[in-house]
């Protein structure tokens, strides 16, 4: 039965209340485990950082060609949780454990394409300019890291089942588990402790890949003990069906490239500014990597929303669902004004626990300001997408992404950092700059779509 929406806008109604708790046992596990996955790639940073700046910085490289693969062509798998989500919402707890089955299927071909895309590592950053000696350690520690990409690709269905049946915990505990053993693996074979010999930017992409194997081998026998929590992921073989395939593909592939073209306007500005050396590289990645961990939380929301809006839709409460749409841009415009905050104050202090040297560090300061910045503009553009998603609506945000991303931010980007057709030359201050007005296009647009789709779906039912 549909609940009527609550008349007061407040935070602390009755009726927010009981969302915030809702909100609460989705987001505060779905924000461990992404903290959880961007520490692995902090602390391999900082580790890299004590061993060697240009092995950081070859690392960080490395990862702007990775990250968008598994989180952009890999984001097509994405869309699982909110189809989950929705039947769950229903009831349809028969129709998970095929749908899951054959998002498995579809990972496969992910993860060949991902891993020939990293195999041309050192001609994408040779074409890019990029320094030869940066190049080489990218080129070490994919050499390895490849390895890794088919486990965390194709955990992600079964991290899909857990999170749209509201049972994210394990995944939780297990991306814990694999922060611990990147930590140990780290220190133990970047700098050859232990007896294991020195391997320095390699030993990173090898920890990497005992952590992401160990993981997904635990997931898929915690899941096979819980039976998958009654969605019978485990009852039967089967072959690939199309028309299931077609689903995940008609939503997915949107997200997927959504995903992309925002990770790629990171890549891509990192890519760009390889020309500028290793400091500027190091700062750059700095930024990132610190803007990254604050951007776990308007994720961790956006997927909350995502599994909300899901089960109210599954469940036929669309009145409820447009709460949950509204409320969950409301938390994260509170949660982004603290966090942009919290950067501002401790912008210094965090960028030296990164790295030692006062020109890195220095930049990384002037950056993390234009990251401050990226806080309120991505937490209503992840609220509002995770929102959307959870009505299947995919194709939208994927086009205001990229007229936002591609369109405005990389394009003014490029203009202000290595052209002097706006003003001189800005480097690295001036693609963030257009990377800025790129997110903020992007969140206003986002904002007006989820009030669209939202009455629409009152409307028509």
């Amino acid at each position: 039965m549909e609940q009527p929406l609550d008349s007061k806008k407040s935070l602390f109604s009755k009726r927010a209340q009981t969302e915030a708790l809702s909100f609460f046992k989705l987001a505060v596990p779905m924000f461990l485990t992404q903290l959880a996955l961007q520490l692995i790639q902090v602390n391999s940073v900082i580790q890299s950082g004590n061993y060697s700046t240009d092995v950081q910085a070859g690392i960080m490289l490395a990862g702007n060609l990775w990250f968008p693969i598994m989180v952009g062509i890999g984001g097509v798998l994405f869309f699982v949780t909110p189809m989950v989500a929705q039947l769950y919402g229903a009831r349809n707890l028969k129709e998970i454990g095929p749908l899951a089955r054959q998002a498995i299927w579809l990972s496969i071909p992910i993860v060949l394409f991902g891993m020939f895309v990293l195999s041309q590592a050192s001609w994408i950053l040779t074409v890019a300019k990029v320094d030869p000696n940066i190049i080489f350690y990218s080129e070490e520690y994919l050499s390895y890291f490849t390895f890794a990409l088919p486990a965390i690709l194709l955990s992600q269905p079964l991290r899909s089942l857990c999170e749209g049946v509201t049972k994210p915990l394990p995944i939780t505990l297990l991306n814990i588990l694999m922060l611990l053993i990147a930590i140990i693996a780290n220190y133990t074979f970047i700098y050859g402790n232990f007896g294991f010999p020195e391997m320095g930017a390699r030993g990173a992409g090898l920890s990497a890949v005992i952590g992401t194997w160990t993981s997904f081998i635990i997931l898929i026998i915690y899941l096979r003990f819980k039976s998958a929590y009654g969605t019978e992921f485990f009852s039967k073989f089967e072959f690939p069906n199309f028309k299931i395939l077609h689903e995940i593909l008609r939503g997915g592939i949107p997200v997927g490239l959504g995903n992309f073209i925002e990770l790629s306007m990171f890549s891509g500005a990192g890519i760009i500014l390889g020309r500028f050396g290793s400091e500027v590289i190091a700062a750059n990645g700095i930024a990132l990597t610190i803007g990254g961990l604050f951007f776990m939380v308007p994720l961790s929301i956006g997927n909350a929303a995502a599994v909300r809006v899901g089960n109210n839709v599954g469940a036929k409460n669309l009145k409820g669902a447009k709460y949950s749409s509204y409320f969950s841009l409301r938390l994260a415009t509170v949660c982004a004004l603290m966090m942009s905050l919290t950067i501002i104050v401790n912008a210094e202090f965090l960028s030296g626990l990164l790295n030692s040297n006062p020109k890195v560090v220095s930049l990384a300061v002037i950056l993390l300001g234009f990251a401050a910045f990226f806080q309120v503009a991505d937490g209503l553009a992840m609220a509002s997408i995770g929102s959307l998603r959870g009505y299947k609506d995919t194709f939208g945000p994927m086009k205001i992404l990229a007229v936002s991303y591609w369109g405005v931010g990389l394009p003014v980007g490029i203009m202000l950092s290595i052209t002097n057709l706006i003003t001189e030359q800005m480097g690295a201050v001036g693609m963030w700059a257009g990377m800025a007005f790129g997110l903020l296009v992007a969140a206003v647009l986002m904002v007006r779509r989820v009030r669209l789709i939202s009455s629409r779906f009152i409307n028509e039912n």
